[in-house]
């Protein structure tokens, strides 16, 4: 990241307008993958808007990334369209189309919360116990009333 020992680091500023190296990739991957979607929205109708984005584009494929597959199958009944306004964009369409569908991030979980029996929650398992017929439910019962915890 430095450009000379003796100057020290490079300004950040310098690092973001830099039209080479890996962020200046990044950046022009990232404005056509914008160009894309502006191209690709224009095909397609309105109800549509906002549950897909466009992944990548090659000479090969067109990756859409959907929020569900109820999204995918629409998009697929509009593929040639987004085929064609692909091909526009890259002067060459792209052989074929590929729909990924995103599973939804699961929000971060509270640490379980160990449940506390109460006395007489403890009492009512062990007497429910003493008096079933059945073996395996009266051991069932005899387990969980010793797992009291505290």
């Amino acid at each position: 990241m430095a450009d000379d020992k003796r100057n020290g680091p490079a300004p950040v500023r310098r690092l973001l307008d830099s039209q080479r190296g890996d962020l200046a990739g990044l950046r022009r991957q990232t404005r056509e993958l914008d160009r894309a979607m502006q191209a690709l929205t224009a095909v397609l109708p309105d109800r549509l808007q906002g549950h897909w984005r466009v992944a990548a584009l090659s000479a090969d494929a067109l990756v859409l990334a959907v929020d569900s597959p109820v999204w995918a199958t629409a998009l697929r009944g509009h593929q040639e369209a987004l085929l064609e306004a692909a091909g526009k964009l890259r002067s060459q369409r792209p052989k074929r189309i590929q729909i990924r569908i995103l599973t939804p991030r699961s929000p971060d979980r509270p640490a379980s919360r160990q449940q506390v029996l109460s006395e007489s929650a403890v009492d009512n398992l062990q007497e429910t116990a003493r008096a079933c017929d059945d073996p395996r439910l009266a051991e069932a019962l005899r387990r969980l009333a010793t797992r009291r915890r505290q």
